[in-house]
Order: structure tokens, then sequence, then C-alpha cells
């Protein structure tokens, strides 16, 4: 983050400044570290996001999903991925996922089948990992009301 201000939800962990540190790089690894496809990774946050409520983790999120090549004509439609044309079958597996996890914590075989057909184990592991983490920000951001930068919004 050098050369940048913090984020709000930094300086909302930063009241427990071990647990920033670790939080800083647990999300650096996962955004960096990681080879599952980052623009997979950022619709199955989105999917998080919407599902919990967290407006700032959707609108960081929409935002980089659009800088990793997502199209706004595909993120708009989000909330339909399932019947969306914009979506194509790794995506909804991704998505799918991510929503049985993020609302019902417990997966179905055949969603996990989907993910098998295009991901490895790693690339599997990569993704719940993601899923998992930023299920647990959101559960900071709402209850802890992190509120959006100045001029913080979906481009």
């Amino acid at each position: 983050m050098r050369g940048t201000e913090p984020g709000n939800i930094h300086r909302t962990i930063a009241n427990a400044p071990n647990l920033l540190r670790r939080f800083v790089d647990l999300a650096n690894e996962l955004r960096n570290g990681t080879q599952l496809d980052p623009r997979l990774r950022e619709l199955a946050l989105l999917t998080v996001g919407r599902l919990t409520g967290a407006e700032y983790e959707f609108v960081h999120h929409w935002n980089m999903a659009l800088r990793l090549g997502a199209r706004r004509e595909q993120l708009e439609q989000l909330s339909h991925f399932e019947s969306s044309a914009e979506f194509n079958e790794d995506e909804r597996a991704v998505m799918r996922y991510a929503s049985e996890a993020t609302s019902n914590v417990k997966v179905s075989d055949t969603t996990f089948e989907a993910l098998r057909r295009f991901l490895d184990n790693r690339r599997i592991m990569e993704l719940v990992m993601n899923v998992a983490i930023y299920n647990a920000v959101a559960r900071i951001i709402v209850p802890c009301a992190v509120e959006l930068e100045p001029g913080a919004r979906k481009n």
C-alpha cells in the first residue's frame, strides 16, 4: 500500500494492529500469490458481497473486476448469473459455489463436480479460501458499518 492511503476496512481492523498485519498479508497472498484466474476470483467475491449486503466489498471488487477484464454488461447481471447469457458454464460454477458457500455454508456435490471439470485441487482450494475469507470480511464490514471512502463508487 506504499503511496496510497489505507482503506476504511484497514482503518477499522487497525484497532487490533496484530490482526491487521495478518489480514493484509493474507489478502495480498489471495490476490497476488494464487493461480486461480483473477476474473473468476472477482466474480466469486462479488457474489459474496452481493449476498451479504457488504456494499464496501461489492463496490471495490466491482471496480477490480472491470480492471481485470469483466464486462459491465456481465456485472449488471450478477443476480441472474444462472440464467444470463453473459456468463459461461465455468463462471456460473464459480458463482454457484460462492452463492452456496455464502448462503448455506454446505456446498452441493453437483457444484463441486462442476468446479472439478475445469479447476485442479489447488485452484479449487484458492477459490474456497477466497470465498471463506471474504465472507469473514463481509462480517467485519457490515456489523462495523465500514463506509466507502469519499469518492469511492462503482465505475
